[in-house]
């Protein structure tokens, strides 16, 4: 049978968006490898990231993958069932093209960029796939009714308790990833054991110990936060064997930087690839992200799961507890903690300035950033607050902010 005219019409929107975001990823790669401290060893990374906007080069496993849309999953459950995993993130700016027209006006960037690459991809049908979203942010919560996913994808929701300070909340969680260990396991037709999650909490500690060998290397100047974004990103389309061997290759083929800036911390939205424009522009007006708070970047890990019970209770207590508690995302409602950990790091690491990025739509950092401006202004810190989404247009503008905001991040010289 003959497609429709709007069928056809369809299908030609599908291939040029497609052809766009491959144009996209060709650039932001171009781009990376034309810089004077790009290494060879970034190469498998980047491969991997260009794979994640053509997620149906993933469908081609024997066992396809889980969809997982928030890091509050806890991944060790997914190695420990035999499970690879497909973080559901975008940072296209042509998959937004795709977008159903019934997204509000002001959606997340990410959201809507999301939505458009599961409909670009409709060899195979994407939302035929498993899913797993853990309800934090209300875009999140809402994200399979605005995309239609309900309607034909296998979800399991976990229901984050956005309290942390509290036993019930505690409880409320631990069941929550009890819940997901026996859907895991009714997708993989397999049980997990208390020697497989043992064993995938071994693995994943051996690649947070890279991991935060990575952000000392930053720390210090000695990476470039750009290279840390790219490492970060691509972990959740790596198997985590070789995310761990290309890691490492890149430690050992690290080019060490001899020219230091004004030191930065990173707040706010996530930040994905290929949309790598505020870091590029924070370090071209010679500002260095030494340090950051963002889901996608330093808090990939909430951090190692320390436990003492190796029974099956135990092991599952420890992966909730790391990855509830563990969390400073600004969903939840007690995060004291969270403001407590921005200033350890300002202190510890001697930085004076804040760049709070915030992706306009996203709402929880949005209301965030004007309660943490004045925190931090009343200790003396400096603090710039970029709101932007995946367009090119207003870069000159943030060149221009954030050129004036180095100037007063960066110590005045000592009198002789």
């Amino acid at each position: 049978m003959r497609p429709s005219k709007t069928d056809q019409r369809r299908l030609r929107q599908q291939q040029k968006t497609r052809e766009q975001m491959m144009t996209e990823c060709r650039d932001q790669v171009s781009v990376i490898r034309n810089r004077d401290d790009y290494i060879p060893a970034l190469d498998p990374f980047l491969e991997s990231l260009t794979l994640s906007l053509f997620p149906n080069k993933f469908m081609d496993e024997t066992i396809p993958p889980v969809m997982v849309l928030c890091i509050q999953a806890p991944l060790e459950l997914f190695l420990a069932a035999g499970l690879p995993v497909f973080k559901l993130a975008c940072g296209s700016h042509a998959a937004q093209n795709m977008g159903p027209l019934q997204l509000p006006s002001l959606t997340c960037p990410m959201i809507k960029s999301l939505a458009g690459l599961l409909d670009v991809h409709s060899e195979p049908d994407l939302t035929q796939q498993k899913v797993v979203i853990p309800t934090t942010c209300d875009w999140v919560v809402k994200f399979s009714e605005l995309t239609g996913l309900y309607k034909t994808a296998d979800i399991h929701f976990m229901e984050l308790p956005h309290l942390k300070e509290n036993e019930r909340s505690s409880r409320r969680w631990l069941e929550e990833i009890q819940a997901l260990k026996l859907w895991l396991e009714r997708t993989a037709q397999r049980k997990i054991t208390p020697k497989a999650l043992y064993a995938a909490i071994k693995c994943h500690a051996k690649a947070f110990e890279l991991f935060s060998r990575l952000i000392e290397l930053k720390r210090a100047q000695q990476m470039p936060g750009l290279h840390f974004a790219i490492i970060a990103n691509a972990f959740p389309y790596q198997k985590i064997n070789q995310w761990i061997k290309n890691t490492t290759a890149y430690i050992r083929g690290l080019n060490p930087l001899y020219d230091t800036k004004a030191p930065i911390l990173l707040m706010g939205s996530p930040i994905i690839f290929p949309n790598y424009k505020l870091l590029h522009l924070i370090e071209n007006a010679g500002m260095a992200v030494v340090a950051d708070d963002i889901c996608s970047l330093e808090r990939t890990f909430p951090g190692a799961v320390t436990f003492e019970d190796k029974s099956e209770y135990g092991l599952l207590r420890a992966l909730a507890e790391r990855h509830h508690k563990g969390c400073i995302c600004p969903t939840f409602a007690d995060n004291q903690r969270r403001v407590n950990a921005v200033f350890n790091i300002l202190e510890k690491e001697q930085i004076k300035g804040i760049i709070f990025h915030v992706l306009k739509g996203c709402h929880p950092y949005e209301m965030e950033s004007g309660m943490l401006e004045t925190q931090l202004k009343e200790k003396g810190y400096r603090f710039l607050k970029i709101e932007t989404d995946y367009v090119k247009e207003d870069e000159q503008n943030i060149v221009t902010r954030l050129e004036a905001f180095r100037r007063t991040c960066t110590p005045k010289p000592k009198e002789s």
